[in-house]
């Protein structure tokens, strides 16, 4: 029996388990995808692409809709927000041009959050500390998929089903995602090879400075700590050509923020004061962290994580001297992805925020058990005089590790699924297409279509929606004709105005 074990235990090298991690990443993504065919615009979908959705409607001409895209993001400007690049993006939704484009949001959201924590991750642990290309490959798709399945309920609808909501946060973070795996990569080459990296990142890094409050804040601080250590440790000749890439995203930052419009919004809303905004900012980093965010499949997170990073930790060189400071940071860092909303707003209480920041956690966790795992390995290393020998694949231990947690989270993935079926985010859709209730909100939602784009005139009456699925169901109008929502919609479709039948 233990000869059998050993040789079972043998076949799980970093090749195989990188790509059994991998397929049950994406095995996960079909259900979400799947669901994403019942979707349909709400909400700010309706008011952000009301302009971009007539000029389409009356000249069939792209130029003339992103006419109308930028035209929004320069009124905005001065008498709503400075996020000038979310606004853009934020016109240009799929629906604008056909109802039925608008279930790519979920392709693009999932696809753009994938691949550019791909390209960072990859570019850290492979470019940077040398590490096996397969380890890197595990590590990386269950920060992933932690990420992604495990999002509360209204984040997950917010991230990937909502656009207006999406785009400004999920979309943008990526950008800065690839925005940093692309300085990474410039600092690891030379010649013409960095020149192109640290162009595309100029042009990148403008974008990224006129996106939403949060994510570009958190760039500012990242690019500001990576200035200081790089004019402290006296390579400021060597990485001089990066202060390009910088000074435009600060450009950009500088841009949005100096906005008339930042200040109109703010006039109307119950936000904090500055100080305060900072302060409570790392309480409630605290909170959600210990009281929300850190749950078993987190917990289990780390522990899959360590010994891949202990093996990693054999390729490189590299000292990892200052865990405290890297942990203090990373704290920082997560709590400052909660001070705008807390500024501009008072509140962190949406989906769309809650996601960005979990993101944003789930990425410096990863990377503080890294930097630590190194320090711990360092130390352990120096005990025995010498360092360890270096093995081509897996310890016996870490084989045990890893096979403990995949059982581990089969077991205890089954028993947290039974009794609540939304779980995960791709339970849920599983769920929502089994009971039906997908179907049945996707069809209602395409006879309300058929009503909008008819030539009837006056005030649209249509019918309540038969359900609410967890993953798709952001908001919908009201028998008010004078609600907002209402009378955004009825302006995108050209319509004197529309209502829900009222239930009695």
């Amino acid at each position: 029996m233990k000869k059998l074990l050993e040789k079972w235990m043998g076949f799980i090298t970093p090749k195989v388990l990188a790509g059994v991690f991998t397929a049950g990443y994406v095995l996960t993504l079909i259900p979400l995808l799947l669901i994403a065919r019942y979707n349909f615009p709400s909400a700010d979908d309706y008011s952000f692409g009301d302009t971009c959705r007539y000029a389409w409607r009356t000249t069939h001409s792209i130029w003339q809709v992103l006419k109308e895209a930028f035209l929004l993001s320069w009124e905005s400007y001065f008498n709503w927000m400075g996020s000038f690049t979310s606004e853009v993006v934020s016109a240009l939704h799929p629906a604008v041009f056909k109802e039925e484009f608008y279930s790519v949001t979920t392709w693009i959201m999932l696809g753009m959050l994938t691949f550019s924590t791909v390209y960072l991750l990859k570019g850290i642990f492979v470019k940077v500390f040398k590490a096996d290309k397969y380890m890197a490959r595990i590590a990386i798709m269950a920060v992933l998929f932690v990420s992604i399945q495990c999002l509360s309920r209204q984040g997950r609808v917010e991230a990937f089903y909502w656009y207006c909501g999406s785009v400004r946060y999920v979309f943008l973070h990526s950008m800065s995602l690839f925005f940093y795996g692309i300085m990474v990569r410039a600092a690891c080459s030379e010649g013409k090879g960095r020149i192109r990296y640290l162009t595309g990142a100029s042009v990148l890094g403008f974008l990224i400075g006129g996106g939403n409050q949060m994510t570009s804040l958190n760039v500012a601080i990242v690019l500001g700590v990576a200035l200081v250590c790089t004019i402290c440790t006296k390579n400021r000749k060597k990485y001089k050509a990066f202060w390009i890439p910088m000074g435009c995203f600060y450009l950009g930052f500088i841009v949005s923020a100096a906005a008339p419009g930042n200040w109109v919004r703010t006039s109307g809303t119950a936000g904090m004061g500055a100080v305060k905004s900072v302060l409570i900012s790392f309480y409630y980093c605290l909170d959600y962290v210990l009281g929300e965010w850190t749950g078993w499949p987190v917990l289990l997170l780390i522990v899959i994580l360590i010994p891949l990073f202990w093996h990693m930790a054999e390729k490189t060189e590299y000292g990892f001297r200052y865990p405290v400071i890297v942990v203090l940071f990373g704290y920082c860092l997560v709590s400052a992805m909660i001070t705008p909303p807390l500024f501009a707003v008072g509140n962190i209480e949406a989906g769309r925020l809650q996601a960005l920041i979990f993101f944003m956690y789930i990425l410096v966790l990863t990377l503080c058990v890294g930097y630590v795992t190194g320090w711990v390995r360092r130390q352990w290393d120096k005990s025995r005089g010498t360092p360890a020998a270096r093995e081509a694949g897996f310890s016996a231990n870490t084989r045990f590790c890893l096979m403990g947690c995949v059982f581990f989270f089969l077991l205890a993935s089954g028993l947290s699924i039974i009794p609540e079926p939304h779980f995960y985010s791709f339970t849920s859709a599983i769920t929502d297409l089994k009971n039906g209730s997908a179907r049945a909100y996707g069809e209602a939602l395409e006879q309300r279509v058929q009503i909008y784009n008819s030539d009837v005139q006056g005030i649209l009456e249509v019918e309540p929606l038969p359900a609410e699925p967890a993953l798709l169901y952001f908001s919908d109008i009201t028998p008010d004709v004078e609600d907002w929502q209402n009378k955004a919609l009825a302006r995108f479709y050209g319509k004197d105005g529309v209502i829900v039948k009222r239930v009695e």
